[in-house]
């Protein structure tokens, strides 16, 4: 795949160290009818505190609502928002399908093209003020 996303976490990070950071699609598992998932490499990996520290160098973002967002209306919008799933054993890499044992939810997040977009930018594609500069 090697397309570059941005991702940025939402404000509830679970216990994860999670800023936001560059990806980049490894793998999009084939579309089911009722979502779509894609792993993502994170450039630089998080550092995720629970159940022990260690750090997450792969994700998986799931898509529950194909027909409103997905990772073609990253590129083709400007803007997705997906579940973000912790990928705990990466032989999955390349495979048709994920097991519930082969994943850990982190939480959601708003995932952009790569490269960063502006703030303003930002605030504008997921509806909230711009931050004022003094």
């Amino acid at each position: 795949m090697g397309k570059e996303v941005w991702v940025e976490m939402d404000e509830d990070k679970s216990a994860t160290t999670f800023s936001p950071r560059k990806g980049v699609v490894l793998h999009v598992f084939p579309k089911s009818p009722e979502q779509q998932a894609a792993v993502v490499q994170l450039v630089p990996p998080a550092l995720r505190l629970f159940p022990f520290p260690h750090r997450v160098a792969n994700i998986i973002l799931r898509y529950p609502s194909p027909e409103k967002d997905n990772l073609g209306r990253t590129f083709q919008k400007g803007h997705s928002y997906a579940e973000v799933l912790e990928l705990k054993h990466t032989d999955v890499i390349g495979k048709d399908s994920f097991r519930k044992d082969d994943v850990a939810r982190l939480g959601a997040a708003s995932v952009f093209p790569w490269p960063q977009p502006s703030d303003a930018e930002l605030s504008k594609m997921v509806g909230r003020p711009a931050s004022a500069s003094s």
